[in-house]
């Protein structure tokens, strides 16, 4: 790999390999365009990206461009940190940069619609790989995997196309870019992707849920207002419900846990999804669905169960 100061351009002078590459389908932008783009729905606006491993950002500010309502970088590399700081400090960018090692950073992403791995996977030994691997498909609708030809080593997750649709034999493959015309490209690579759908999560309208009752009414607003959770309607209806079975500490805690629970809804999208059966019933989440309705959302991704 070259030095993280050319791995991705995002201004400044330009170094000779810079240079050599700029204009190239595999580098920057081109990247983007031609291996992850052509994956993305034309209307992405209320979806979350997650670009793990995201070296400068130049993935997420072209998300963000794009309309992603959300978009995050998962990164270690402390260069690449303080380089994509300084680059969304200028090009004001409003994604968010998560400082992790993109093989233990699964507890740490929301759920998304679309996970980007350009160029990562293959750096995760097997076992991190599989364990990414049993977590990854509750997380997210989609996952784009761009990969190139490289040097096998048995220890490590491989970059073959045969491998990777072995690693991915439970999702469906929605699309496969293969690598393109090498001739007149001035930094030529052997590079290809996929983008995968996930057997469990998947964006349903909010309207089409069956959410029960309407008790929540009203709470988010006046959390939004710093009004006195305690004095709400909702805390009143609760009290009266449960003032048999639990303690005034206990309603307490209760009531601080979920309007947590809305600061984190609102601050970082949803961590798990709404968990739903075949009616449209939702099973588990329905506070949370009903926070994402306050906050505006017309769908949310959910998990659906028999």
């Amino acid at each position: 790999m070259k030095r993280f100061s050319n791995y991705q351009y995002v201004g400044g002078e330009m170094s000779d390999r810079d240079k050599k590459e700029q204009g190239s389908k595999f580098w920057n932008d081109g990247k983007w365009n031609n291996f992850v783009l052509p994956f993305l729905p034309d209307d992405v606006s209320e979806m979350t990206l997650i670009d793990i491993g995201c070296n400068a950002g130049v993935f997420l500010k072209l998300a963000e461009d794009k309309g992603f309502q959300n978009v995050i970088g998962v990164d270690v590399d402390k260069e690449s940190y303080e380089k994509a700081i300084k680059y969304r400090k200028e090009n004001g960018g409003k994604y968010r940069y998560i400082y992790k090692d993109m093989r233990n950073c699964i507890n740490d992403i929301p759920m998304s619609d679309y996970i980007v791995m350009a160029m990562t996977h293959y750096y995760f030994d097997i076992p991190q790989w599989l364990k990414f691997m049993d977590n990854i498909h509750a997380k997210t609708a989609n996952i784009i995997i761009v990969t190139a030809s490289k040097r096998e080593k048995i220890s490590r997750a491989g970059s073959d196309t045969e491998r990777i649709r072995e690693y991915f034999k439970n999702w469906k493959e929605t699309g496969y870019i293969p690598q393109p015309p090498l001739e007149g490209d001035p930094f030529p690579r052997k590079q290809w992707s996929f983008c995968f759908r996930s057997p469990t999560i998947d964006r349903f309208p909010i309207d089409k849920l069956d959410i029960g009752n309407h008790v929540q009414d009203g709470l988010y607003q006046d959390i939004d207002d710093g009004k006195d959770i305690f004095r709400s309607r909702y805390f009143r209806i609760l009290k009266e419900y449960r003032r048999k079975k639990w303690s005034k500490e206990r309603l307490v805690k209760f009531m601080e846990g979920k309007k947590a629970t809305y600061q984190s809804v609102k601050e970082n999208g949803l961590l798990e999804p709404i968990i739903i059966n075949d009616n449209n019933r939702v099973v588990d989440g329905n506070h949370r669905a009903n926070m994402m309705q306050h906050l505006g959302y017309k769908s949310v991704l959910v998990r659906r169960v028999k």
